[in-house]
């Protein structure tokens, strides 16, 4: 007895400091739905700055909730939500008439239009006709007013899409005469949504391995400009012809852009696209340095800078410019409320509409604003402001969906609460005790799986306790073969557990048991603890196994030597280059697959040379080859380091028992030197160049490293960086590069299509 109650006692203990906490968490909850309010991720002023709207993802559930202020009562006119699956967000918005069109995208019904009045009512105007891969948001554009789609219907029709003054028309591409054949892939022209070209460009692969380049935009009877590329073309030649002939259709002056010309101090130019010639600077007004062009419409650019050289020495102004009659109009009262940080954010964006002198400003660091250009009126507000307005009853009442926004907030109270529920659940229930014996067998039934991105599509109690914490049944919905499917897993969570329907889970499915587990962060580490990269240098490449042609290219079975250990690597081996056995390489070991570090050169870049960065698969093509069940995939992905944006084009043999899809998240290491040059290149001109002389110097990777000597209108640049060797690199062709016409640095954007 005596032992027993001293139990009890100790079992006492350990709950004193939980009801404790659970008193001082309840009071602080309570203060803090006195004070909740939702957080903006966009906010736009409609009908001449009377009127905002503003969006915030919902706490709970897969959706925006939207709101229509009236910015003089400074109170809340309407309030409306519209749908997003759990990872999308917002897509590019465009002014329409009397309202915004802002796209979201929800995986039953596809990519919503979403146009907004500023009376409060709202159209969806796509009406479940349009369904888009998992990075929606490249097949999206705003340009000049308009809305534009670019993707692939359900029964595998690629269609592009237009929203013009609130109307949506479609082009199916396999219409009948449209094109000499059926199409299979659909891409942008690159920079023509970005003022490269008059009218933006996308370029048109067809089952006939012709290329045929269609306009971007729609005439006033919804129907497309169709160019075919010549056998004996040039890409970049038939994409400037392009150029010229959709101009010249649609009412552009293709000779006289108006641009951001690089060279300091950066005054906005006119450009000629026909001859690839820079005209005179822009005689605006007053002259403006480190020049923005901001497309508005079919006439007007807003042309905005800094009234001094340096920018860091002046402040913001600018001008509405017609491109037809030459006018300006004066929008520096707006501008100059600025900073010129915020006019280089690539999220900034401005609208104004052909018949209208109000010109509406929508910010990166979440501001909005206008200025009527006549009268000379402007405002500007931020999110932080307008949230003032936001406390509504249904928000200040006690309720599950506030309680969980307050635990979500986290806090000391809460992240202490938890602390203690944890050790008495530790302590207690041994929780610790069956992940440590089962960890042998969960390790070898996720071996054994897949590894599949999925997502949470519903969630219920078996009604099983299992030391009284509850059996939960997870459908999860994944994507495994080109085919959606739906697998259950029972598993036993915590009170606590976050988890919810829609939430992102990753998963270990067998395809042939059809069952999958959960993977969890701590497997991940414990997988990523055994199979921690290992270096092994000085390997000898003794022997060479030919697979056949890729493209430009031709695949090999490398199979190397070192330490009286065999490894075998597939590569790519591109037209101009050659591996030669005798030749040694650093090999890397990753959970037992061997890949290069670096071949034919002994300077090894110090880890403290690499940053690690995210890409974000856009597309993935199988190629025809497989090697030791590897199968060999050229995928585009985009490179995030802060602002910037990389496109990369990359050939992987990727396990077949692994899957990449559009969407997928890769970790990326690279060199900082050349995350820097690539980035600063990035933002300067660009433009088609012949290549002189091609030179390697062993790879990074597998992928060789090339010193490469191009011309463009006489001028010699100079570019040194790795190559995809699917396409290669040969004296003779085309490339698409960035430039620094003071360097005379250069790097590849687009290669030759021979």
């Amino acid at each position: 007895m005596k032992k027993n109650r001293a139990i009890s006692l100790g079992n006492l203990l350990f709950f004193i400091p939980v009801i404790l906490l659970s008193y001082f968490m309840w009071n602080d909850y309570k203060d803090y739905i006195d004070e909740y309010q939702p957080s903006f991720e966009s906010v736009y002023m409609l009908d001449e700055g009377k009127k905002l709207i503003g969006l915030a993802k919902h706490p709970v559930g897969e959706q925006y909730d939207v709101y229509l202020f009236d910015t003089d009562k400074e109170n809340i006119m309407k309030d409306t939500t519209v749908h997003t699956n759990f990872q999308a967000g917002l897509g590019p918005a465009t002014y329409s008439q009397d309202g915004i069109i802002i796209p979201t995208y929800d995986d039953s019904h596809g990519l919503q239009i979403n146009y907004f009045h500023s009376t409060g009512k709202v159209e969806e105007l796509a009406q479940d006709t349009m369904h888009l891969p998992a990075s929606w948001r490249s097949n999206v554009y705003s340009w000049r007013g308009r809305l534009i789609v670019a993707g692939e219907s359900d029964n595998s029709e690629w269609y592009i899409a237009q929203v013009k003054d609130g109307k949506l028309n479609k082009v199916n591409l396999a219409e009948q005469d449209l094109l000499p054949a059926r199409p299979v892939r659909i891409d942008e022209v690159h920079g023509s949504f970005k003022n490269e070209k008059a009218v933006p460009l996308f370029s048109v692969a067809l089952k006939n391995d012709s290329t045929a380049f269609v306009s971007g935009i729609l005439d006033e009877n919804g129907d497309l400009s169709v160019l075919l590329q010549s056998e004996d073309e040039g890409t970049f030649a038939a994409q400037d012809r392009a150029g010229a002939l959709f101009a010249k259709v649609f009412g552009f002056n293709n000779a006289k852009l108006v641009r951001e010309n690089g060279n300091y101090p950066e005054e906005a130019s006119f450009y000629n696209a026909d001859e690839n010639h820079w005209g005179k600077a822009v005689p605006t007004p007053k002259p403006i340095y480190q020049a923005r062009v901001f497309l508005l419409n079919d006439e007007e650019v807003l042309i905005a800078g800094s009234t001094a050289e340096d920018e860091l020495n002046g402040s913001v102004m600018g001008y509405v410019f017609n491109e037809k009659s030459g006018e300006f109009q004066d929008a520096t009262v707006l501008l100059e409320q600025l900073s010129y940080e915020i006019l280089k954010n690539d999220q900034t964006e401005f609208y104004k509409n052909m018949d209208s002198d109000v010109l509406y400003y929508s910010g990166g660091d979440i501001t909005a604003g206008y200025v009527d250009m006549e009268s000379q009126e402007a405002k500007v507000l931020s999110s932080e402001q307008v949230e003032k307005w936001m406390l509504t009853e249904s928000e200040n009442k006690v309720s599950i969906q506030s309680f969980w926004n307050y635990v979500r907030q986290g806090g000391p109270i809460v992240i202490n609460w938890a602390v203690w529920v944890f050790i008495i659940l530790l302590t207690f229930l041994s929780v610790a005790v069956a992940p440590r014996m089962l960890a042998g067998t969960r390790t070898k039934k996720m071996r054994e799986g897949k590894q599949i991105q999925g997502r949470i599509i519903n969630m219920e109690e078996t009604g099983l306790y299992v030391n009284e914490r509850p059996q939960v049944r997870f459908v999860v919905q994944f994507e495994d073969e080109g085919q959606l499917k739906e697998v259950e897993i029972k598993q036993v969570i915590s009170f606590v557990d976050p988890t919810q329907v829609g939430d992102p889970v990753l998963i270990s499915y067998n395809r042939k048991k059809h069952k999958a587990m959960f993977i969890t962060e701590e497997d991940l580490k414990h997988t990523a603890q055994e199979s921690k990269p290992e270096v092994i240098k000085d390997a000898v490449l003794i022997r060479i196994e030919r697979y056949g042609k890729v493209n430009r290219g031709e695949a090999l079975q490398l199979h190397f030597s070192a330490a009286g250990q065999n490894y075998t690597v597939p590569v790519v081996q591109p037209i101009g280059f050659e591996y030669r056995t005798g030749e040694r390489a650093s090999l890397i070991l990753i959970q037992g697959m061997a890949r290069i570090l670096r071949y034919g050169s002994e300077n090894l870049e110090k880890a403290s040379n690499q940053l690690s960065l995210q890409g974000e698969v856009i597309h993935v093509q199988k190629m025809p080859i497989v090697i030791d069940n590897k199968q060999l995939m050229l995928m585009e992905i985009i490179i995030t380091s802060g602002a910037d944006r990389i496109r990369k084009v990359n050939s992987l043999f990727v396990p077949q028992n692994q899957s990449v899809n559009v969407g997928t998240v890769l970790p990326v290491a690279m060199e900082i030197d050349d995350l820097q040059k690539e980035t600063r290149l990035l933002r300067g001109k660009q433009g088609a160049v012949k290549v002189f002389s091609v030179q390697f110097d062993g790879t990074k990777g597998e992928r060789p490293l090339a010193d490469i000597i191009v011309e463009k209108d006489g001028v010699t640049y100079y570019i040194k960086q790795t190559i995809e060797p699917v396409h290669g690199v040969v004296a003779g062709d085309e490339l698409w590069i960035a430039y620094d016409e003071h360097t005379k640095e250069a790097m590849i954007i687009n290669y030759s299509s021979r």
